[in-house]
């Protein structure tokens, strides 16, 4: 009987040596915690790291940086650090990229890529800090380009980011109307040429001619071939209202916006002769009737062959020239010029005046070519 007791007691001592034991293991502890870089110091009733991270909700994925590991122990003094990888946007010069880091402010996320040239111009202070959810920010290296304006052109080394930064950079004021090449919302890069072109656009009231119209109406009076002016022309007068636009000084075009009528012009009036006559009779009976001597009409014949092959109604397309005996202008021979007797006294009479008669004109066509 006094066994059993002595063993009960044996084992009640045993296992409060455990119990004892466990909970010293698990006594509040003091470690140093730092997340992001905020130190403090903490006291945990846990004997892991990720009892710590649970103590205080401290949330962190596989990708985060946590030294110690989770499950590593603790004790009095542990210190502990938690980095978490956050994304950053660097667009530099209108070129994206993204990166992952642990850093903690935008200053040390340049550092890491490289970016360390001070006369970088950044969308954001360098000093800013990153949260876990990162950031997205813009930066303009120092470029040099040539910018083009008012006449002039000169080379500038900028860290504007785009056309219009500069601009407003160089104290360049635009117009309504002035253009700017590339676009002014374009990227600025290294080696661009920027031109300023000076538009202005302006009306212009001036007076101008209007031509007048050659009306053409058929006359079956007139023989075919004959035209006669009834009515001459006369120009009228208008006022254009013109949009001009000049580029840099030059005249670069004109556009009529209006148009009025001063005077209207008077249009030329021509009759168009329609009227074909078949003439009967041989070549002697045209001359008799003309009254050409019979002891001429040999001479007279050839060099009417030579003018119109005895056609009554010959036309030269190229001098205008009509009739047997080709005058011109045809209207010396009057509205009838392609009645052969008409025509063959006309010419007696020439020939008779110039060269006294037809003998001695042929002589002239034969010497010469023309009579």
């Amino acid at each position: 009987m006094k066994r059993a007791v002595t063993a009960v007691v044996a084992g009640v001592v045993a296992a409060g040596s455990l119990t004892l034991g466990g909970a010293v293991s698990a006594f509040s502890k003091a470690v140093e915690l730092s997340v992001d870089g905020e130190h403090r110091t903490v006291h945990v009733w846990g004997t892991t790291v990720q009892d710590v991270l649970d103590a205080h909700d401290i949330a962190v994925s596989e990708a985060d940086e946590i030294i110690p590991a989770t499950n590593t122990p603790l004790s009095d003094g542990t210190e502990i650090t938690v980095k978490y990888l956050r994304p950053v946007t660097i667009i530099t010069d209108g070129e994206s990229k993204t990166f992952w880091t642990t850093a903690t402010t935008v200053a040390e996320a340049l550092a890491e890529v490289g970016l360390h040239d001070p006369a970088t111009r950044l969308s954001v202070d360098r000093s800013a800090p990153l949260g876990r959810e990162g950031l997205t920010f813009n930066a303009s290296t120092p470029k040099v380009v040539q910018l083009s304006v008012d006449g002039g052109s000169k080379s500038i080394t900028t860290t504007a980011a785009d056309i219009q930064s500069l601009l407003n950079e160089t104290g360049i004021k635009l117009g309504t109307h002035d253009r700017v090449s590339p676009e002014r919302s374009a990227a600025l890069r290294e080696g661009d040429e920027i031109k300023v072109q000076r538009v202005e656009v302006s009306e212009v009231d001036e007076t101008e001619p209007v031509d007048f119209e050659s009306i053409r109406t058929e006359d079956s009076t007139l023989a075919k071939g004959v035209t006669k002016a009834t009515s001459e022309g006369e120009r009228g007068e208008k006022s254009v209202l013109y949009q001009v636009v000049t580029v840099d000084g030059v005249e670069e075009s004109r556009t009529a916006v209006r148009e009025e009528i001063i005077t209207e012009p008077k249009h030329e009036r021509i009759s168009v002769g329609t009227r074909i006559t078949d003439y009967t009779g041989s070549h002697a009976d045209w001359m008799a009737a003309a009254g050409i001597p019979e002891s001429e009409w040999s001479a007279a014949e050839i060099l009417i062959q030579r003018e119109s092959s005895w056609n009554p109604n010959a036309v030269n397309p190229n001098g205008g020239a009509c009739g047997l005996v080709q005058a011109l202008p045809c209207s010396k021979l009057g509205a009838n010029w392609s009645d052969p007797v008409v025509a063959l006294k006309w010419g007696d009479q020439y020939v008779k005046q110039r060269y006294g008669s037809w003998q001695q004109a042929l002589a002239h066509s034969y010497a010469n070519g023309w009579y």
